[in-house]
């Protein structure tokens, strides 16, 4: 039916009370997906929320902002909350924005809007780096330029090709890139990759460095300063147990008056002006609820980050059980440093060739055993994180692939080696 048309008999009221059955059928399931983990938040937190009555309107941080800018609102404590998220990241001043995504815009406008004569509209980055990244350029009009990786297994960056690229770009342009902008943890196969050594080479040039910590700001210890980074860009909802959409940018005071930069605009017949609001975050980022969760979770956040140790361990556990069943194999960096792992696993492959699900089985089998995250359809290839498990769960996580291969090898006839459960 046509959008805006309303044949004979139609029941609008019908059509959107299907709306408040929506159920979560997931609600008890061990999460596995990688962009998930890092948000889950905390029982205690979620109480809170519910407790205090946050989720009672739109505008919760609202009640008593004077200024017209959330993040100068002092109940709740969101001015004080900024500071505290700078310097836990070690850097001068934080905005909270829509997500990384937006953090990223931000720091791409402030970039625009400031080159001079010798950088050229230019991001330089990583091969594997998010698309909000791309399309932050893109939508700044600056062209996005790449360093290499070392393709199948590993996918690595090496620092020196971004001297390397650098130079071909000086020698194309006669300039040197705008930005350098280098994913902490990339999102395909999660590799960490040499920001420290990046951010050296981009000061010894003396080119602005982004690092886009959207993968492991909240996760382990994050330093700007040791990062030699001007521009920080934080996914709360990802990475700090936050509910979304919630990010961060943060910066050094050399770049924040350009990235905090306030509107003076005034228009010609009212007059008016919005000095306190922010351009590049459009205005007030708002905040709401996700800004009050983030509040909430921050205590949980700064305590596991000083765990990473252990989470490393049951990622690193999990890649050698995993690759015990024949065929199965890690894709990335080894020793693995992150806890988004990439495997390849032609035997599930093979398994969706024999299914009549094809390759909606793998998903759906785990789904069975009350675990949730592996996108659907997909068996060739399969992306899994378990940070936050408990070492039981991760345990329950290795079983539960154990206990469906052993089924479809054993149904199917398959020519496949397996470990024992």
């Amino acid at each position: 039916m046509r959008r805006g048309y309303k044949k004979v008999g139609y029941k609008f009221d019908e059509k959107i009370a299907k709306f408040r059955s929506i159920n979560n059928p997931y609600k008890h399931d061990v999460i596995i997906h990688p962009i998930m983990r890092g948000g889950i938040i905390p029982d205690e937190v979620q109480k809170m929320i519910i407790n205090e009555g946050w989720m009672k309107v739109g505008y919760a941080v609202c009640y008593d902002c004077i200024e017209g800018r959330s993040g100068l609102v002092s109940k709740p404590p969101i001015n004080e909350f900024l500071s505290t998220v700078a310097e836990f990241f070690d850097g001068d001043m934080a905005e909270h924005t829509f997500g990384s995504r937006a953090a990223q815009f931000s720091v791409m406008k402030t970039i625009a809007d400031n080159i001079s004569e010798d950088f050229a509209r230019i991001v330089l980055t990583d091969p594997l780096c998010h698309y909000t990244t791309a399309v932050a350029a893109e939508m700044n009009n600056l062209r996005l330029l790449e360093a290499q990786h070392s393709n199948y297994p590993d996918y690595k960056v090496n620092a020196e090709d971004f001297v390397n690229k650098i130079e071909s770009i000086k020698k194309e342009t006669g300039k040197l890139p705008g930005l350098i902008a280098v994913t902490h943890v990339e999102p395909y196969y999660g590799n960490l990759n040499p920001v420290k050594e990046i951010g050296k080479i981009a000061k010894d040039y003396g080119i602005p460095y982004m690092v886009n910590a959207a993968y492991t700001a909240g996760i382990f210890p994050v330093s700007m300063k040791e990062l030699k980074a001007d521009f920080l860009t934080v996914s709360a909802h990802k990475s700090m147990a936050s509910i979304g959409p919630l990010g961060f940018l943060v910066t050094n005071y050399e770049w924040s008056d350009k990235a905090f930069k306030k509107s003076t605009i005034k228009p010609d017949w009212t007059g008016r002006t919005f000095g306190k609001k922010i351009v590049n975050i459009f205005g007030c980022s708002i905040g709401g609820l996700p800004l009050i969760s983030a509040m909430y979770s921050f205590p949980h956040v700064a305590e596991r980050v000083k765990k990473w140790e252990e989470e490393l361990d049951k990622a690193r556990w999990f890649i050698s059980e995993m690759e015990k069943m024949d065929g199965i194999k890690l894709v990335g960096e080894r020793p693995h440093n992150h806890h988004l792992m990439h495997f390849e696993t032609p035997i599930f492959w093979e398994i969706s060739k024999h299914h009549k699900r094809k390759g909606f089985f793998l998903a759906e089998e785990m789904i069975k055993r009350g675990i949730v995250g592996l996108h659907r359809g997909l068996s060739k290839h399969m992306k899994i994180s378990l940070y936050g498990l408990s070492w039981e769960e991760v345990k329950r996580v290795k079983d539960a692939f154990y206990d469906l291969t052993q089924k479809y090898v054993d149904e199917f006839k398959l020519n496949y080696e397996l470990p024992k459960a």
